[in-house]
């Protein structure tokens, strides 16, 4: 090992030797701001011990992204895997969550209310375009590169890699390729079917052209944000890391996974990772360990509420703040990419301790209040409390089964304000939304040829999951005050009730 590697102690992997390059990219403001963002945005309000951050996960999928290409390339040296494509794809996992804001996730949520506030026709496409943590990534990551950019080109690394590695951690145009087989796979007139493939060729050409490598390795770009199935080592590291802070077990193997994967081409479409057929058990393992840890950490309904109370208290420092402006102009303004450096979770210590003195304008000044009287009640336990949830299934059929329409009927029928009561769709899925998510993976045999699924025991068992998604709609009470009233209460449950009966 060279002298300028270093080794860390990681509380997940155990000891991690790092590269010369991966370490410059750790030492840069843009990466170390990941320590003041948690992982679990809220939840150490309910797990205490819930307070690692997106920079050990970093480092983590970073991590498993060398194992699992070394790993393929071991198994199959004919694929002629690049030294500097392999360490694309570990930089990718090191950088791929740069863009987080405060709070991780959550943030997307604030972006997306705040986005209504000052765009209230907006179109549900504006809105939920408006913050993407993984184009903010891809900006912050033009940054490092630019500042680092002798020592990438000293790894060989040049303006080509550099798309290369944005495109592993967003793959977008792989994504569009996938789509455009699927479209082919439905067509029915042999016209559509000679213009798709026309298509599908176009952009090949332009993925190769873009990123300088063949199509020939589109596997890839499964690794660290797989588009097609969601089985990546982005999810392998926080089951095991969330797993182990918030002491649930976690049953799923990775290294089982590593393995028995195989890269093959099954269908006559693109490279793909495939994995031995007596891995299916190891493999709804892991969408298992997904669904119990939102069922019992990320999504429950104290959690929820407890994120929702965070949500409005960023909320009220919009203006103060300028979140707004900053978010809208991060692709357009690198005076607004330096202010988003500047978010991170500590943002709730400096309203508490000190935002107010140095905010002149009576407004904000008010804001700043409510913001802090809502974090008080954050810490001394006054949280928004459920009341009533139901299951339901969102169809097409039920449109308007919306948690906005419900709230806002709710509001009017009871006399009250969105200061009082909130609805929260909760989603508990396998990742795929309600469709299988073996759907998408393909399994080999020990001869390495593509099996069909019905054809593996497992899948056959008659313990096998039928469905994947539970969607569920709860109601929170905001206003505390609410909560000795026992005929509001009463109404508002049976108003809640009534209102998704009637348009399930």
């Amino acid at each position: 090992m060279s002298l300028d590697f270093k080794i860390i102690k990681d509380s997940v992997h155990g000891l991690i030797d790092l590269k010369p390059i991966i370490v410059k990219i750790m030492d840069t403001p843009e990466f170390q701001r990941l320590r003041h963002i948690k992982q679990l945005e809220t939840l150490c309000y309910i797990y205490p011990c819930a307070v690692h951050n997106r920079f050990e996960h970093s480092i983590g999928t970073s991590y498993l992204a060398r194992q699992f290409i070394e790993q393929i390339s071991k198994n199959q040296p004919e694929l002629e895997i690049k030294k500097e494509e392999a360490l694309c794809v570990e930089i990718a996992g090191l950088c791929h969550d740069l863009g987080h804001g405060p709070f991780s996730h959550l943030f997307e949520d604030l972006a997306k209310k705040i986005y209504i506030k000052h765009n209230p026709d907006a179109d549900q496409n504006d809105v939920k375009n408006f913050f993407v943590h993984e184009d903010v990534s891809l900006l912050l990551f033009d940054r490092i590169y630019n500042h680092l950019e002798k020592d990438f080109k000293k790894e060989g690394l040049n303006e080509n890699f550099k798309e290369l590695i944005k495109e592993l951690i967003n793959p977008s145009s792989i994504k569009k390729i996938m789509n455009k087989y699927k479209e082919l796979k439905n067509a029915e007139d042999s016209h559509n079917v000679s213009e798709i493939e026309n298509e599908i060729k176009g952009l090949k050409k332009e993925f190769e052209q873009k990123l300088g490598i063949s199509i020939e390795k589109s596997f890839l770009f499964e690794i660290v944000s797989n588009v097609r199935n969601k089985i990546d080592v982005d999810k392998w590291d926080y089951f095991a890391r969330d797993s182990l802070n918030l002491g649930i077990n976690n049953t799923f193997d990775y290294k089982r996974f590593i393995f028995s994967s195989r890269v093959i081409n099954p269908n006559g479409t693109l490279n793909q990772i495939c994995v031995r057929d007596k891995e299916l058990r190891n493999v709804y393992e892991m969408f298992r360990t997904r669904e119990d840890l939102h069922k019992r950490a990320y999504q429950l309904p104290k959690a929820t509420g407890v994120k929702e109370m965070i949500v409005d208290i960023l909320y009220e420092l919009d203006d103060v703040l300028d979140l707004y402006e900053t978010v809208s102009k991060l692709k357009t303004d690198d005076e607004a990419l330096n202010n988003y450096l500047d978010l991170d979770d500590r943002i709730i210590c400096i309203t508490l301790k000190s935002l107010s003195k140095f905010v002149k304008d009576k407004n904000l000044k008010e804001n700043i209040s409510r913001a802090r009287i809502l974090i008080d009640r954050l810490n001394e336990r006054k949280l928004y409390k459920e009341i009533s949830r139901k299951i339901v299934n969102l169809t097409k059929s039920s449109e308007r089964l919306n948690k906005e329409a419900i709230e806002n009927e709710l509001i009017k029928k009871n006399g009250l304000t969105k200061d009082d009561i909130c609805v929260i769709e909760s989603r508990i899925n396998f990742g795929s939304k309600d469709i299988d998510p073996l759907e998408n993976l393909e399994f080999y045999d020990k001869n390495f040829q593509i099996v069909k699924k019905n054809s593996i025991d497992e899948y056959n068992s008659k313990m096998k999951p039928h469905n994947f998604e539970d969607i569920k709609l709860i109601l929170f009470i905001k206003n505390r005050n609410i909560l000795s009233d026992l005929n509001l209460l009463n109404s508002l449950k049976e108003s809640f009730d009534q209102i998704i009966n009637f348009n399930l």
